[in-house]
């Protein structure tokens, strides 16, 4: 027996949710991990980054990447005349057609202060699903394993997005919208921009923030300013600087990684009404008897007073196909003297 639902008999919501983005629903991470296996394949375009170990743990999945990019392909093997791949310009030219409109062949850090060169960190896909919440991460960067080079402090820069005071993202042309700064700031305690990125100077802001895509983009230039991170960024001419460890470094040194992202859930409610004419009467075997010429008859006392007990609720579509089935945590008694009524949530 099918019953068509009416219009009264379903609602739909919509809402906002928030959780973490790492494994297992984790906001923030203090270790992190790579594969041996992975660097000694990929490593010279990127670095693949875990939450767990993955040589000693099973269900370790790549949470983010790092990688470099240059645009004439510094800092990596390759050129006229030389063996190699150019990763990073690869790197690049990739981000460039993502993020930039055509014939775009700089990254821009805050009105026109240019880069031809960019650090990336690049959320897994899975880690996503809709959007990354703005002003809903932070990270830590430390170039303390920097400290035997001359004029580097390895001290710790921490940084954040400026959605809290840039309402709808930079007005830029961009593949994605929305844009947001990358700043230096805190979430913890409430959030806090302690400089503004109009304000970071000549070399522009600390780099951009795309939400929809997972992506932080990281200007170079600007972490390798004196007084700041200090985080020494080779790029020479076919030379394998392996700069995207250096940021893979950085980000562990620093030991903190927030992340949130965000997710918009539309709920549909529907209300099954089992009346008390309904639903009184199942094709299960044990309401029946069979006589010994085979007919099969209703249990005595059910016939005149029918009963069953409601178990699972299945949801069809007008070709009477199967589409969703609701499971009760307990079977509800049914009769002529007993309606029932049953919310089946379904969430998209």
């Amino acid at each position: 027996m099918y019953k068509n639902f009416d219009e009264n008999d379903t609602s739909t919501d919509i809402g906002i949710v928030t959780s973490g983005v790492w494994q297992d629903g984790a906001s923030t991470l203090e270790t992190f991990f790579t594969s041996s296996t992975q660097y000694t394949n990929t490593g010279d375009y990127n670095v693949d980054i875990y939450r767990y170990d993955p040589a000693n743990n099973a269900s370790a999945s790549v949470q983010f990447g790092v990688a470099y990019g240059h645009r004439d392909g510094s800092g990596s093997l390759g050129g006229k005349g030389a063996t190699g791949d150019r990763t990073t310009a690869a790197i690049f030219g990739q981000l460039n057609s993502l993020i930039n409109p055509p014939e775009t062949t700089t990254f821009t850090f805050q009105d026109n202060t240019t880069s031809k060169q960019v650090y990336a960190i690049v959320l897994n896909r899975a880690r996503i699903r809709e959007a990354i919440e703005p002003g809903g991460w932070e990270i830590h960067l430390s170039a303390s394993r920097q400290g035997n080079i001359a004029g580097v402090t390895g001290s710790l820069l921490k940084l954040i997005d400026d959605s809290s005071v840039n309402n709808g993202g930079n007005n830029f042309q961009r593949n994605f919208a929305p844009e947001y700064n990358v700043v230096s700031g805190s979430l913890i305690g409430g959030t806090t921009i302690k400089t503004a990125a109009s304000a970071e100077g000549s070399k522009g802001s600390y780099g951009t923030f795309y939400p929809n895509l997972g992506v932080i983009l990281l200007n170079p230039e600007k972490l390798s300013e004196d007084g700041h991170l200090q985080l020494i960024t080779s790029s020479g001419s076919n030379s394998d600087d392996r700069n995207n460890r250096k940021i893979y470094n950085a980000i562990d040194d620093g030991n903190y990684f927030q992340m949130k992202r965000k997710e918009e859930i539309t709920s549909t409610h529907y209300f099954v009404r089992a009346t008390s004419n309904e639903f009184n009467a199942t094709t299960n075997e044990t309401y029946y008897t069979q006589s010994a010429a085979g007919t099969k008859n209703t249990i005595p006392g059910l016939a005149t007073d029918p009963r069953t007990y409601i178990t699972t609720v299945g949801l069809y579509n007008s070709s009477n196909e199967l589409l969703a089935i609701a499971k009760l945590s307990q079977p509800i008694l049914k009769s002529t003297s007993r309606e029932a009524l049953i919310k089946v949530k379904l969430d998209f």
